[in-house]
């Protein structure tokens, strides 16, 4: 029993070690292009994407490994350097990156 259990093992072990994988990116932008200057600059940013959109991939094989946001810095001083309101940055998501993979 034992040295069945050791054989499954080291099948279980060679099998998975050898799988080859697809990688995909997906890129989803914000649901709304705002200016990165201006009054438009403090306008809030978020990022939708909905479970249908991520059952697709699923369907497909993909499974989700990894996700980061692309971030942007956007200036509210209303275009003009030397006019200083106080807040000078405004950080905000611009791209949602998913990382998808799936066996050969």
């Amino acid at each position: 029993m034992r040295k069945l259990f050791f054989l499954f093992l080291l099948l279980f072990l060679f099998i998975g070690c050898n799988s080859k994988w697809e990688y995909k990116t997906v890129k989803i932008a914000t649901s709304e292009i705002n200016s990165r200057n201006g009054s438009a600059a403090m306008k809030y940013s978020s990022i939708d994407i909905s479970d249908d959109t991520l059952n697709v991939y699923g369907k497909e094989g993909w499974e989700l490994v990894n996700t980061y946001l692309e971030m942007e810095t956007a200036f509210p001083n209303f275009g003009d350097s030397k006019y200083v309101t106080g807040i000078r940055e405004n950080i905000r998501p611009q791209l949602l990156v998913l990382i998808f993979k799936k066996k050969l």
